[in-house]
């Protein structure tokens, strides 16, 4: 037996324990991959606990299972007689101290290094469920491996607070300790190197700091064989790579890791298996519920409406929230308010996010994510605060970068640093927040960076509504010839792509509308804007949107000293306000781009005005009003020969007619402009003459002639998307079938009618449910606006 030295059989079996951690290192790489232990055993005749014991040292194996085991990891020659020699001295050191310092098998140190949870916790129920999902029913992982979950997100969305929560709740079911570390993934502290927190891990395993390997792989390994058979929970909080937390891992059945990162860790959950639950902003009620738990309900109580506001100016984000709470949790009553009024008014918002502690101050943790994007991505970051809309498709990304293709690879880098969110394929957001930080970024650069930022995706927008547009009414002429194609643009073909491109893009059009119109020298783009649009608003219905972003359009036309655009836009307003029933207003706007057409000499503009001034008073049902300026927008139009202009003035003329009870002379009228229509292809104008065709036959008592006008009329409206005129054919359809004693069918007609014109919010509604209330005859209803664009 071997003279023992004058270390403690501690000391020396972590020696061993460390040595042979090496040796089934380079094993494994000699393998190629990992060492399976159970095959090992076997060899050995040995059972798998045990030598998982013998190989972090808890157990001494005997020289003939030594020797073999050594044999089995390729350690031979002087190697294997050093080891030979350390493993006697373990032995005799073991035989020599006192009964009473002896360890018992297995004893090593239970570490209890969780740091405090908040004591507020809201809400993250599923994420909860996800974490406790990854062990099995019985408390453990999943049989064979540990369980390993990232929780990723953006900065200061409670990815620690839901890890620390969790990891308290269900710290019993890892009895043999619980290890936590901060990597310093982010912020100004240098990044943590695995191999420090391999050495703290270590240390609080029980092993001496002199026996802590120095080579990662070797300390990694050694984690691990100390943590085989055992349970324990690994916390490794602020992560920024996988290659940081891979050497971190636990790897046999028992233990289970939870890393949390603001970078999405993709090679953990391809080589790993690890569970990814990406956690977003809070909903609604749990942020309400977060500050009232903070502030006290009382507080809240005091001040609902504002507590509201300030939800949504925190943008629902766990630490802005809690940041607010702190800064009016003892400030006097009515602080809520005064907050949010500070917020609105604030040049620099993220100002009163700021405190002395960087790791809870906003624009630092915002930083620290920021700062590790390469170039490329922190210029797209930054211009992203050009966007004054909701949401961003890849194609306007590519716009405002001045790129012809999206730029996939950049938004995959932002998005898998959590400082964007593609919610679906292709389109992307960021809270109020950290849009707040792009837009500072941009005022602390260069002022030019902003203006081409801006004036490109305005660009973009511009030629991409242009292109859809021109897909909703093919058949029309569009204003200085087809639309020029400048970048990227998404895949638009034909109606039914261009009526999905509108719905998707609706909000950000009209912020880029807004946007136009507030910034000088880029005014033409509103006005543009709102023309492109203006069809597709007609006809989906939208009417407060249509008039908001034609009044927006006419201010800039003003600003700009754009007489023509302020007439045009003028124009479109009027139409707008009509649908609305602002009938008085739109009577004044019309006359007043009446005079201003007149002054530039502009006659189409005359009469186009004319067809508005024609709709409006047929919407309030005085067609002798009406029937002079259809009269004169028909002479205009047969004078240029233009021949959609003489469709247009045909219909108009022939609507009053009808509305004057000439139903033969409408007729006349409506068919000479429904075969200029179909000559050209245009099926708005088919779609709108043939509503007045059936209500001219209903008048003549032919309701089942109206009935196949209607039909061929609503088909159109459906294909071309037009809600509002799909509405009023439905219900006028229910009038024929009633006039033919069809009870049962106008019945269904008409709640069909009624269903669409509840879900546009339009006052036509009302007399369809005065149809469905009673069982009256129902002649055509007086002239309503369903003809006009």
């Amino acid at each position: 037996m071997s003279r023992p030295s004058g270390e403690s059989a501690d000391t020396l079996a972590q020696r061993l324990a460390v040595a042979l951690t090496r040796a089934v290192v380079r094993a494994e790489k000699g393998l190629g991959g990992t060492l399976d232990r159970r095959e090992l055993a076997r060899r050995l005749n040995v059972s798998t606990s045990s030598l998982y014991a013998y190989l972090n040292g808890t157990t001494l194996p005997g020289t003939a299972v030594f020797d073999a085991l050594l044999a089995a990891l390729g350690v031979s020659g002087p190697e294997a007689g050093r080891l030979a020699t350390l493993r006697d001295e373990v032995d005799a050191a073991r035989r020599l101290r006192p009964a009473a310092a002896r360890r018992s098998p297995g004893a090593l140190a239970v570490p209890r290094q969780l740091p405090l949870s908040h004591p507020v916790f809201v809400a993250r129920d599923a994420e909860l469920g996800r974490l406790d999902a990854v062990r099995s029913p019985s408390g453990d992982p999943a049989p064979g491996r540990a369980g390993v979950a990232v929780v990723e997100g953006t900065a200061g969305v409670g990815k620690t607070a839901l890890a620390l929560h969790w990891a308290h709740r269900t710290q019993g079911h890892f009895p043999d300790g619980q290890l936590y570390v901060n990597l310093r993934g982010f912020g100004d502290e240098a990044v943590m190197d695995p191999g420090e927190a391999l050495h703290g891990f270590l240390q609080a395993l029980g092993v001496t700091p002199a026996a802590v390997p120095t080579d990662t792989a070797v300390a990694s390994g050694l984690l691990r064989t100390l943590l085989a058979g055992r349970r324990v929970l690994l916390v490794l909080d602020n992560a920024r790579s996988t290659d940081q937390v891979r050497p971190l891992l636990p790897t046999d059945s028992g233990s289970m890791a939870v890393v949390t990162t603001r970078n999405r860790l993709d090679g953990l959950v391809i080589r790993e298996g690890a569970l990814r639950i990406a956690l977003d902003v809070l909903p609604r009620y749990a942020a309400r519920t977060l500050l009232e738990r903070q502030m006290g309900a009382a507080r809240i109580a005091l001040e609902p409406r504002e507590t509201d506001e300030l939800v949504d100016l925190c943008a629902r984000l766990p630490l802005a929230l809690s940041v607010a709470a702190a800064r009016t949790a003892a400030a006097p009553a009515g602080s809520i308010g005064a907050l949010v009024r500070e917020l609105r008014r604030a040049r620099a918002p993220l100002d009163l996010f700021g405190v002395l502690d960087a790791d809870v101050d906003l624009r630092s943790v915002f930083h620290g994510s920021y700062a590790l994007l390469p170039a490329p991505a922190a210029r797209l970051f930054r211009l992203l605060g050009c966007h004054p809309g909701p949401e961003i498709d890849a194609t306007a990304c590519a716009g405002l970068i001045g790129d012809t293709e999206p730029p996939t690879a950049l938004l995959d880098t932002l998005t898998a640093a959590h400082l964007v969110r593609q919610h679906t394929p292709g389109r992307y957001t960021l809270h109020d927040l950290l849009r707040l930080y792009a837009v500072e970024l941009l005022d602390g650069g260069s002022p030019q960076e902003r203006r081409d930022g801006t004036e490109r995706l305005l660009r973009h927008y511009l030629d991409t509504a242009r292109l859809a547009d021109h897909h909703l009414e093919p058949w029309r002429p569009a204003p200085g010839g087809a639309p020029v194609l400048t970048g990227a643009l998404p895949p638009i073909g034909d109606h039914a792509s261009a009526t999905g491109w509108f719905e998707s893009e609706l909000p950000s059009l009209q912020a880029v509308i807004a946007q136009a119109a507030a910034t000088p020298g880029l005014e033409p783009y509103a006005w543009r804007l709102a023309d492109a649009c203006a069809l597709h608003l007609r006809r989906s219905g939208r009417r407060a949107q249509r008039a908001a972003v034609h009044a927006l359009a006419r201010d800039a036309a003003g600003r700009a000293g754009n007489r023509a655009a302020h007439a045009t836009a003028g124009r479109r307003l009027a139409d707008a306000l009509s649908r609305l029933g602002r009938t008085r207003e739109a009577l004044d706007l019309l006359h007043e781009t009446l005079r201003t057409c007149r002054d530039l000499g502009d006659a189409e503009g005359v009469r186009e005005v004319r067809l508005s001034l024609v709709r409006v008073y047929s919407s309030c049902g005085d067609p002798r009003r009406a029937m002079p300026h259809a009269r004169l927008a028909l002479a205009m139009a047969e004078r240029t020969g233009d021949p959609v202009a003489l469709a247009d003035g045909l219909t108009s003329v022939a609507q009053q007619w009808e509305r004057l009870g000439e139903h033969t002379v409408a007729l006349d009228h409506a068919r000479r402009a429904l075969d200029l229509y179909t000559r050209l292809g245009h099926l708005d104008g088919r779609a709108g003459i043939l509503i007045g065709m059936g209500r001219a036959e209903q008048g003549l008592g032919r309701p089942a002639a109206a009935i196949g006008h209607y039909e061929v009329s609503l088909d159109l409206d459906r294909a071309l998307g037009d809600r509002f005129r799909e509405a009023h054919a439905l219900e006028h359809l229910g009038d024929a079938h009633a006039a033919l004693g069809r009870g049962k069918e106008a019945r269904a007609l008409w709640e069909e009618a009624l269903a669409l014109f509840e879900d546009l919010h339009h006052p036509d509604a009302e007399p369809v449910r005065a149809k469905l209330r009673t069982a009256a005859d129902y002649p055509p209803v007086p002239a309503s606006s369903q003809l006009s664009p």
